[in-house]
């Protein structure tokens, strides 16, 4: 089993310009695909090869197209553009020579500005210490899973018929880690995507689009110490849920906001 750490650094340049290769573990699949959080902070942490260390990740826009499976990928990077203060670039994971997920990124520097709105203030929830972990259960939940510790604070468990598909929930990984961009992406899609907790088994949910900001740099903190979820879905129908998420760090500052629309397939009688 590898772990974060051991798929990140399996990204090696290929012998070709602005191109990569990369290993997936089987430990990190949901069903046939590696999950989608681990797909885009493979491709994001390609990309951070290539920018300028004073340019800080500030959009990340992620299209799922295909599923990626086990095995040795490429990762194609293109840069579209290195303006004076903003590098815009383009990354592809490549999978049996298709494109599988593409990633559109923004890089940006700080810029004076006498301007300064704080973020939502993170809600009060009971501590993760009080609340019991989501269990990984081979060959019924996903196995990517059992790489990170998730305890729900608000909402209901998936496939539980709940009236509501909001929740709230704490994440880390399990073993220290430095937190950096890739590993904050991998987290904000570890858990079950709201529409899952509203059906009965069996059903199965995948990510269609995901948009991604990143308000501030990143805190001083661990990736194994708690990180709080908000998941939200603002509209639904039709088997296409539209969600929003804001993610909190250990110091209760939000670093994350994400958009995703999700498709979820329910069983009909």
């Amino acid at each position: 089993m590898i772990d974060f750490q051991g798929l990140l650094a399996s990204i090696k340049p290929s012998g070709e310009a602005n191109q990569y290769s990369v290993s997936v573990d089987d430990t990190w699949l949901q069903g046939r695909t590696a999950f989608g959080g681990l797909s885009a902070a493979l491709i994001c942490e390609a990309m951070q090869q290539q920018v300028d260390a004073d340019r800080r990740l500030r959009a990340l826009s992620v299209v799922f197209v295909g599923p990626v499976p086990a095995g040795e990928h490429r990762i194609v990077i293109r840069e579209l553009r290195a303006g004076g203060s903003v590098s815009h670039l383009q990354g592809e994971l490549v999978c049996d020579g298709e494109v599988a997920v593409t990633v559109s990124a923004s890089y940006g520097k700080d810029r004076p500005s006498a301007i300064k709105l704080d973020a939502p203030s993170i809600p009060e929830v009971s501590p993760p210490e009080s609340l019991t972990p989501l269990p990984y259960i081979k060959g019924i939940t996903p196995q990517f899973t059992q790489h990170f510790d998730m305890r729900i604070a608000s909402g209901d468990l998936p496939f539980s018929g709940a009236a509501s598909a909001d929740f709230g929930i704490w994440l880390r990984f399990p073993s220290p880690r430095a937190i950096d961009i890739p590993a904050l992406i991998a987290l904000a899609d570890s858990p079950p995507m709201p529409g899952l907790n509203m059906i009965k088994p069996p059903g199965v949910g995948s990510s269609l689009s995901w948009y991604l900001e990143f308000p501030t740099d990143l805190p001083s903190a661990d990736a194994s110490q708690w990180w709080y979820c908000d998941y939200r879905c603002q509209a639904a129908g039709d088997g296409y849920f539209h969600n929003n998420a804001t993610i909190w760090g250990p110091d209760g500052r939000a670093v994350m906001f994400s958009r995703q629309i999700a498709t979820v397939f329910e069983k009909r009688d």
